[in-house]
């Protein structure tokens, strides 16, 4: 009778599987084995919830039986309840303290924790000082102790170095990564220092300051506006009552929302307009301006570190450098070019404008030395061998004879220009002119014999582009084109690219890429 009974009272329990399980659900005189056997079929099935209120009717009915107590902290432990797992396994050692998979199972737990000391102890009782995992404990504790004194010392490599092993063994302890996360910061390693922040988040979820320094070093220091506002969105989740986060979130979004204007514009080649929102209208402020401002504040308050580049800063004015360069005003890109080449010096744009100045002051060589650094770093840009020729050309005609120089006139003039210099130089070097101003008859002669020859050649189309190519077309030796492929000497495939140099991506939320002319890494308007 009592085994039919037991039968019946496993088979209500079986019942139970089709539908959510609560602990109303299991009646109170079920036997302890069939607790235990069910809590086995759910853990069979994946329903390792269900498991657990199994296990507790069980631990409930009989708290003395320890393998019971061991099982439910097994499964506390495969579902990341660490604590409760710790509780069951300090009960078992309670009711049988020399258990070896308890001793075992909170060595590790004491270990993820860096509780060095009690976890060594555990595995001693266990009888596990020659096993792996007591191997990689004193190898943890050890870094773990190597990282915090490298960094006493600001020795930030071997901090990192020594904390990551560490960190492999004792990954929920909060002290470590932030400690890691300081280390990493100080070496400017913004991606990977960000990467323990969101872990300490995980460990303390109760946190602000990773949030705000998550978000801050994304949005300006790397330049990945969407990720960064993403993160302080998350501020708001854990705190909808923040002001901090709140305030920054107002900050991000209103730059956020200037940036997608200053696209629009540039995507439809308003450069004026753009560039208005970069440096500002009248009394109002530049995204430039509130970029520096907000960053500097950010350092000050910590959520910035001070190691961090300044990414989004230095894209801005590689922006505005090239705005003012599709504008033709060399006066204002002057000034932006040059502060871009100090915070970049790789600059596609701003090493373009240098050699096109040094080129238009006839500096032929430091404009190949510039073209030639700029092609170290941006070997596909069209821009860098167009101009490479231009300066090479330059550079011979300015050795033999220069036809634009004769006549005064740059090397852009039109026909009409030719012919009007062409004539008021005829007229200043007449003999009888020039007599009265000390030049001798001789070299009057001369100087219009040069003039004449000059325009022989500018006025005539083909000659013009024969000399523009680099050949004279008074000299027989010159004949044959010069320059052909790249001058680099290399038979590459160059890509096109519009305005000032190639382009980089700039995510929005909706996925549309921006592109903006310059070299470097993508960052996203959120």
């Amino acid at each position: 009778m009592a085994l039919r009974s037991k039968s019946l009272a496993f088979v209500g329990l079986l019942a139970l599987s089709c539908q959510a399980l609560s602990p109303r659900d299991i009646p109170s005189d079920t036997p302890v084995d069939s607790l235990i056997a069910s809590a086995k079929g759910r853990l069979a099935i994946g329903e390792i919830s269900d498991a657990l209120l199994y296990y507790d009717a069980a631990v409930s009915k009989d708290p003395g039986n320890y393998i019971n107590i061991f099982q439910r902290g097994a499964t506390y432990l495969s579902l990341g309840k660490d604590a409760l797992a710790t509780k069951d396994f300090d009960k078992v050692l309670e009711i049988k303290p020399d258990f070896e998979g308890a001793l075992v199972q909170r060595a590790k737990l004491k270990s993820r924790n860096a509780d060095w000391q009690a976890a060594r102890a555990d595995y001693k009782k266990a009888h596990k000082e020659s096993s792996e995992e007591y191997t990689e404990l004193v190898a943890a504790e050890k870094a773990a102790a190597a990282a915090v004194s490298a960094e006493k010392r600001k020795d930030w490599e071997t901090c990192i170095t020594e904390a990551s092993p560490a960190i492999l063994v004792a990954g929920t302890d909060l002290l470590l990564r932030q400690l890691r996360a300081r280390c990493r910061f100080e070496r400017g390693e913004v991606q990977e220092g960000v990467s323990d922040l969101q872990h300490v988040l995980q460990l303390a979820p109760g946190s602000l300051e990773p949030h705000l320094q998550i978000s801050s070093e994304l949005f300006y220091s790397i330049g990945d506006t969407e990720r960064g506002l993403t993160a302080i969105r998350k501020c708001l989740h854990s705190d909808p009552d923040s002001k901090t986060c709140r305030k920054l979130l107002r900050q991000e979004k209103n730059l956020d929302k200037k940036l997608k204007k200053f696209k629009s514009y540039q995507d439809k080649k308003q450069y004026s307009n753009a560039v208005k929102i970069l440096v500002g209208d009248g009394d109002e402020t530049g995204v430039l301006a509130e970029v520096k401002e907000e960053v500097e504040q950010a350092r000050k308050d910590g959520s910035i570190h001070a190691k961090s580049p300044n990414e989004l800063y230095n894209r801005l004015v590689e922006e505005t450098c090239n705005c003012y360069v599709e504008m033709n005003n060399k006066k204002r890109a002057a000034t932006y070019c040059e502060e871009n080449l100090k915070l970049n010096p790789n600059s596609l744009p701003a090493l373009l404008f240098k050699a096109r100045q040094q080129l238009d002051a006839d500096e032929f060589e430091p404009c190949i030395h510039t073209l030639n650094h700029a092609n170290e770093h941006h070997p596909g840009a069209q821009q860098i061998q167009t101009l490479m020729q231009k300066a090479q050309v330059a550079l011979k005609r300015s050795k033999t004879k220069d036809y634009y120089k004769v006549l005064q006139i740059d090397r852009e003039a039109d026909e009409r220009t030719i012919k009007k210099n062409y004539r008021r130089l005829v007229k200043e070097f007449h003999p009888d002119k020039a007599l009265a101003k000390g030049i001798s008859k001789e070299e009057a002669e001369k100087k219009i014999q040069a003039i004449n020859e000059a325009y022989e050649v500018l006025n005539d189309p083909e000659k013009k582009a024969q000399f523009d190519r680099g050949e004279d077309p008074n000299d027989p030796s010159q004949q044959g084109a010069p320059f052909q492929g790249s001058p680099f000497g290399s038979g590459q495939h160059f890509f096109h690219s519009s305005g000032g140099g190639q382009r980089f991506q700039f995510q929005a939320g909706g996925g549309m890429p921006f592109n903006f002319p310059g070299g470097g890494m993508p960052f996203n308007f959120g």
